[in-house]
């Protein structure tokens, strides 16, 4: 027996005996023969099927309370209680009932505690019979296992952040015990007409068992009870707990309202109503905190968002989540129909309590995944772990001093939380706001055409699908690029002084197409004014030495780059420089005749290409060295090198690592000692080869350049979904490609809705929000975005949602985009297959396993080694959980063919 299922160490009474019984039940160890089992003071009620034995019964009641438990005394069953007052057995009598008709599983009632402890207390409470609330109307409640935590803050926050963003709230304080939204707006001298206690007895004596009457009585007071004046049309209504001046127990309990023949859930049906009929579109419940039947009837409701609020304290950081594990059990929210339950940690500071906090937060999204039931088999699309795991992450809000004594008046309070920005923290979780299309100049012009979003989508997908591999037309397109900060830094730190630089990234990251980019400008000064950056005045041409083998070319081609410095700097009027086919053919007799120990050697070797690329080859006895030089004297060029992957095809020798070595660090330094500075190099190289040829200090040396490597960061993947949209002309209201890399981040977000709307869903669903899904769904564990992975993404998003012809609201639908995944998920292990042949391997081998793998796994599951293991997170495929399994992120989980247990590991959470 499992200690969840041990019994108490002590019996003293028939409630001991009700508490073990009902765990049980819970947790579906009830034998069949047992209908029902109640408690009282003087026995305990077995009511069990016709023929059952008393023999079996006694055998049982050893089994669940431990032996010599049970015993019969004078003919009758007992069940013993504990009393160190006599060595004598002493017990609770046990009656059997038989039971006459088959129990309509009792009507269960959403309460903490249930009047009966039946079998079906191991399944959830029966669902309302409506999806929903009245006109859509969404209920948040907050709730705390511990007082004092800032429960009520939180709430009041939430509150005025939606009503200064245009909504219509409506704040109850339902904490009938210890009131604090009441205390506030009354010391404000607010209208107290109608209490929630007033509307809590109108609906125990409403003649029809309804709302109706309680509803019309409360319509023509709670006007009076407006707060706060919001513009936009927001708008804030209290309702205080009691009109009562004396304190006290309630005199009425929301228990107190289920009487029969009334729905189960009575009163949240009756909140969102109230809600409905004072127009507002969220309705905002302060409950009383602890596991109390005063907050349970509204927490039990599924349909109802719960929020709660917890403290890094031990005792509020259990409490709570053994009631979210709980609530879960009983009412588990379906996602993508019921609102996903949340909590927020917060007095805290991350200067002291960083690890703390991390564990609160990992063992909190474990509680709350556990509150969210999945869709049915078939509306599931195996991308529902990456909204779970969205909508599971614990909103944080950092201590600050002037929350400890927060002054009595509404307003006032509102302005310390305001200075505080507290409700930012918010975020996260609050309704979506109504969206505004920003820099459109205003809203929408009513007489406009109706959008073709048919169209807006083939443009999208033919323009996106032809950037996929938008670094082989690098050089053959016209088409601007998008300017992230690691290029704008790169530009803006050599305004006077040529770079010196290696620009690191992933396959995929855009290394190729910065590297054409580059080319296609010609010379730095007007890459810099392509790019937005001002202040460059170096007039030094662009000159490439070697080139990927997969670049297009259409009308300018590397070469022509070369002959044109060749002809004006090289010396003669007649030399063109040597070809990219040259360069890379003396590139390669060096791997096949230098020693690997030869650094010298293999410094020279690169510097002569640099040489003859630029047309002045050495000749009469002259150096490498010394050409340059004597080339630095009239003329200055920035050498670009991509394509070092082709050149080494495998990482297998050491030669290859001297070669690949030399260039990363001797070649740049030796160009950083020549006098004057006139020559520039730049090396696109991928990170893994870096780390493989520099095996001690690459840590620095990345560090070196990581100013310029190529990250995409979760905003700067949001950055490039925007620009490829608008350089596609597939957003309903244009926006202007410059401006995209100006944009805020609050912006950028805002501008997205029209691609992708605001949620996964439509608007009142309870989806994840898609500017998370998606660089969620797209990242790994490295923090890391490719910007291959958007474009394919968006293009096959878009190539989908051309079936989706009744969604009319966003360019790309949210069934087209879950289903994206899939691919971009493959695509994405054959370009890894491609770039690194040791990670392709290893990926290959979780492909080809004969069973089904669930994530997280144990290792011996999928027959890695811990170095293999190890090599895999370090490339950011998997994560190691605290629990030893191991979890591998969405974009590589789909393609692997991977089941998820319940929520994908994201490192973006909001």
């Amino acid at each position: 027996m499992d200690s969840s299922t041990a019994p108490p160490a002590h019996l003293f009474s028939w409630v001991d005996v009700d508490e073990h019984l009902a765990r049980l039940a819970t947790l579906g160890r009830w034998p069949e023969w047992l209908v029902a089992a109640d408690g009282w003071w003087d026995c305990l009620e077995l009511v069990v099927d016709d023929g059952t034995d008393q023999e079996l019964v006694r055998q049982w009641l050893e089994e669940a309370f431990g032996a010599g438990s049970a015993a019969q005394h004078e003919g009758v069953l007992m069940l013993g209680l504990d009393d160190p007052r006599t060595n004598q057995f002493t017990g609770l009598r046990v009656q059997l009932s038989i039971e006459q008709e088959v129990p309509d599983g009792t009507r269960r009632l959403p309460l903490l505690r249930e009047k009966h402890i039946t079998r079906h207390l191991a399944e959830p409470l029966r669902r309302p019979q409506r999806d929903g609330f009245t006109n859509d109307v969404q209920v948040m409640a907050f709730h705390s296992f511990k007082g004092g935590v800032g429960r009520t803050v939180h709430a009041v926050a939430a509150a005025d952040k939606l009503a200064r963003r245009g909504g219509k709230v409506l704040l109850i304080d339902a904490d009938l015990e210890a009131p604090g939204i009441s205390w506030m707006h009354k010391e404000q001298g607010g209208q107290c007409d109608f209490s929630y206690e007033d509307f809590v007895t109108l609906i125990q004596g409403d003649e029809d068992n309804g709302w109706s009457s309680a509803v019309d009585i409360a319509a023509k007071y709670l006007p009076n009870q407006q707060v706060g004046h919001y513009t936009g049309g927001g708008r804030l209504t209290v309702v205080p707990t009691s009109r009562r001046v004396l304190l006290g127990p309630p005199r009425i309990e929301p228990a107190d309202l289920f009487a029969p023949g009334r729905s189960a859930y009575l009163l949240t049906e009756a909140i969102a109503a109230l809600g409905a009929r004072m127009g507002a579109d969220t309705v905002i419940v302060d409950l009383r905190a602890g596991a109390s039947e005063l907050s349970a009837p509204i927490l039990l409701d599924p349909r109802v968002q719960r929020v709660f609020v917890t403290t890094l304290s031990h005792q509020s950081l259990a409490g709570v989540e053994l009631m979210v594990r709980q609530l879960g059990q009983k009412a588990p929210a379906v996602q993508g129909l019921d609102p996903a339950s949340s909590v927020i940690v917060t007095q805290y500071r991350l200067d002291v309590h960083g690890a703390q906090a991390e564990a609160a937060c990992s063992a909190l999204a474990g509680a709350l995944a556990a509150t969210i039931g999945r869709p049915t088999a078939e509306s599931a699309d195996g991308t529902e772990a990456v909204d779970t795991a969205l909508l599971v992450q614990p909103v944080m809000s950092p201590f600050r001093e002037e929350l400890l004594a927060l002054p009595s008046t509404w307003d006032a309070v509102l302005r310390v939380l305001g200075s505080c920005g507290v409700a930012d923290a918010l975020d996260p979780i609050l309704p979506s706001p109504t969206p505004q299309l920003l820099l459109t100049g205003g809203p929408p012009d009513e007489g406009k055409a109706r959008t073709d979003y048919a169209q807006l989508r083939r443009n999208l997908a033919q323009t996106a699908g032809e950037l996929i591999h938008a670094e082989k037309k690098g050089l053959s397109s016209t088409g601007g690029f998008l300017v992230t900060d690691p290029l704008r830094r790169l530009l803006g730190d050599h305004r006077t002084e040529l770079p010196l630089a290696l620009v690191v990234g992933a396959k995929g990251a855009g290394k190729t197409f910065l590297y054409s980019k580059a080319c296609a400008a010609r010379t730095w000064e007007r890459f810099a004014e392509q790019s937005g950056v001002d202040g460059v005045d170096l007039r030094a041409p662009v000159v490439p030495v070697l080139e990927s083998a997969n670049l297009e070319y259409g009308e300018l081609e590397p070469q022509d780059l070369r002959d044109d410095f060749a002809r004006q700097y090289g010396g003669s009027a007649n030399f063109d420089a040597a070809s990219g086919r040259s360069i890379s053919d003396r590139l390669k007799s060096g791997l096949a005749r230098l020693d690997g120990q030869n650094e010298l050697a293999w410094r020279s070797l690169w510097l002569e290409c640099l040489a003859v690329a630029a047309g002045v080859e050495p000749a009469d006895g002259r150096s490498p060295e010394e050409a340059l030089a004597e080339l630095g004297k009239r003329a200055k060029a920035v050498f670009v090198i991509d394509g070092l992957e082709d050149l080494l095809q495998s990482l297998d020798a050491e030669v290859k690592s001297t070669a690949l070595r030399v260039l990363l660090i001797d070649v740049l330094g030796w160009l950083r000692s020549l006098r004057g500075r006139p020559f520039g190099l730049m090396v696109f190289v991928r990170r893994d080869l870096v780390t493989w040829a520099v095996r001690q200090n690459s840590g620095q040396l990345l560090g070196r350049y990581d100013r310029y490597a190529l990250h995409w960061s979760k905003e700067e993947a949001l950055r490039l979904a925007l620009w490829v949209t608008a350089h596609a002309q597939a957003l309903p209201t244009p926006v202007d490609l410059v401006a995209i890399t100006e944009l805020s981040e609050d912006d950028l977000v805002q501008s997205l809705v029209q691609v992708w709307g605001w949620k996964m869903g439509t608007e009142k669903s309870r989806e994840a929000r898609s500017h998370l899904w998606v660089p969620a769904a797209l990242g790994d564990f490295n923090n890391q975005v490719q910007a291959r992975d958007v474009v394919v993404f968006l293009a096959k998003s878009a190539e989908l949602s051309g079936s989706y012809d009744t969604v009319e609201d966003r360019v790309l639908a949210p069934g087209a985009m879950r289903k994206a995944l899939l691919a971009c998920s493959k695509n994405k292990i054959e370009s890894i297959r491609a770039e690194n042949r040791e990670i392709g391997e290893l990926l290959t081998k979780l492909e080809r396993l004969e069973t089904q793998v669930t994530v997280p796994f144990e290792l011996e599951r999928v027959g890695l080694t811990v170095q293999e293991a190890d090599t895999l997170i370090d490339s950011g495929v998997f994560s190691k959980g605290t629990d030893g399994r191991y979890w591998v992120p969405e974009i590589y989980r789909h393609g692997l063919g991977f089941n998820s247990e319940r929520r994908a590991r994201v490192l973006w959470g909001g």
